[in-house]
């Protein structure tokens, strides 16, 4: 038997299930410490296309997350009023398929294209297999791609018509300026759209704009020791994140982050540096605003799914991190876990959406009154892009670089372990509303830089950068 067989045959008969009783915390999806199957969810080996998964397992664990995400997922209200997409009986026939597949079934079968079938329905670039989320996302029945071009001098901009961009979502026609390393700007154009190809064509009244797909860059890996990092240069201070999350030394950084936020203040300007931000947890910047900004703003409105999940979000956000570090044993460990724990058991709830007009105040007893500058790009994704906009929403600093990730309209992220097969599963339970399309599309920003630009360290980008109101 194949060592992925045998893995599979193994985590079918496994008698432990990776969540505790509910009668101990009032929930029925409270991550279990102690399981085997929990253990071993978030460390091994990620599987490939080809990797063999026993099927009745499988369909099992297919009923498990039908039932999950009826109670649990943000985007289901909008799959049961899809006009034809009815998710119930996808869910059936997904079970009954792999059931019926034989002893086994591919994982390309029986996982990934399923959850394609599920995206192309809904836009959700945080739904599916944890950890396999950013090879859905390139996928190219599912990626928006980005087309530009800089605008022919004394151009309409309001003659320009993305529905005659083949597979563009029409309304992310967006314009603005580019910096240039002369020190010149432009306008640009850009339209996002599906499909493969490098050239598209935007009609502006009887001119045609050739445009071209924008370069992407590789997304970089960093250390946790790298995750804050603060440089003063006189006036300017450099406030580099790479991730909002990570083992102890990731999170010790973040909350250090913030505890500089009287460093900061001293600068006219400060410039964050969130490229490559994979996202985590954004509560870092809303703690740093907090000190920053006095007075009422407005993030975004959100529903976000409260009951079925409640009170493990917190929990199982700290157990899936310890079981990653491969901690969940240490004593530090039990203690975040028994703090957590202290005020269990709450009292059910029913599943219910509950609303959030989004409305933050800050308490700054000095605010901050210089300028704000956020440079974003392609693979700044989740609180990597919330985190910047929440700073544009709070400060009206503008964002630099290039479109964000485009995992933002659904949000709170949490991984779920499949019971049967141990696959755990990132099912999304808050929904947040904005003014444009961001689900795959990203966030627009306020100035443009050049894709090669993106590569540059920021202090060769202050001087283009200083010049911005």
């Amino acid at each position: 038997m194949s060592l992925s067989l045998l893995v599979g045959a193994l985590l079918a008969a496994a008698p432990s299930s990776p969540y505790l009783d509910q009668q101990l915390t009032g929930a029925p999806y409270c991550y279990d410490p102690e399981s085997p199957l929990l253990h071993e969810a978030f460390r091994r080996p990620k599987p490939t296309p080809d990797t063999c998964v026993d099927s009745a397992a499988l369909a099992e664990d297919v009923r498990f997350l039908h039932q999950l995400l009826r109670t649990t997922y943000s985007g289901w209200p909008e799959l049961l009023a899809h006009r034809t997409f009815d998710p119930d009986a996808f869910f059936q026939d997904w079970s009954a398929k792999v059931a019926a597949s034989g002893p086994t079934v591919s994982f390309q079968d029986g996982v990934l294209a399923p959850t394609i079938a599920i995206r192309e329905a809904l836009t959700d670039n945080h739904f599916g297999p944890s950890g396999l989320l950013g090879v859905l996302s390139a996928e190219p029945r599912l990626a928006f791609r980005e087309y530009q071009a800089d605008a022919p001098p004394g151009l309409q901009l309001t003659s320009c018509d993305a529905n005659t961009v083949e597979g563009a979502q029409a309304d992310t026609l967006r314009v603005a300026p580019v910096l240039k390393p002369d020190g010149s700007r432009g306008q640009r154009l850009t339209v996002s759209a599906r499909g493969g190809g490098e050239a598209r064509t935007l009609r502006c009244g009887d001119t045609s704009v050739p445009l071209t797909v924008r370069p992407v860059h590789a997304s970089r890996k960093f250390e946790p020791k790298d995750t804050y990092t603060y440089e003063p240069k006189g006036d300017v201070g450099i406030i580099t994140i790479r991730r909002f999350s990570g083992p102890p030394e990731a999170e010790a950084g973040l909350r250090q982050f913030v505890a500089d936020a009287p460093k900061h203040r001293k600068h006219k300007l400060l410039v964050f540096d969130f490229r490559g931000n994979g996202g985590g947890d954004d509560s870092y910047v809303y703690q740093w605003l907090d000190t920053m900004v006095r007075g009422p703003w407005f993030s975004t409105g959100e529903v976000w799914m409260h009951g079925a999940f409640y009170p493990c979000f917190v929990w199982n956000s700290r157990v899936q991190r310890q079981a990653m570090d491969g901690r969940l044993d240490t004593p530090e460990a039990k203690a975040e876990r028994d703090a957590i724990r202290s005020k269990w058991p709450v009292k059910p709830e029913p599943s219910r959406p509950v609303f959030d007009n989004g409305r933050v105040e800050g308490h700054a007893k000095t605010p901050f009154t210089g300028r704000i500058v956020v440079l974003v790009d392609r693979n700044s994704g989740s609180s990597g892009e919330s985190g910047a906009y929440a700073l544009h929403l709070a400060t009206g600093a503008p964002m630099v670089g290039e479109r964000t990730g485009g995992f933002l309209t659904y949000g709170n992220a949490p991984s779920f372990v499949l019971p049967r097969t141990g696959f755990a599963w990132v099912v999304p339970n808050k929904r947040n509303f904005f003014a444009e399309p961001v689900e795959g599309v990203g966030h627009a920003v306020q100035v443009y830089l050049d894709a090669e630009d993106l590569e540059r360290p920021v202090a060769e980008l202050l001087p283009r950068l200083r010049k911005l109101p």
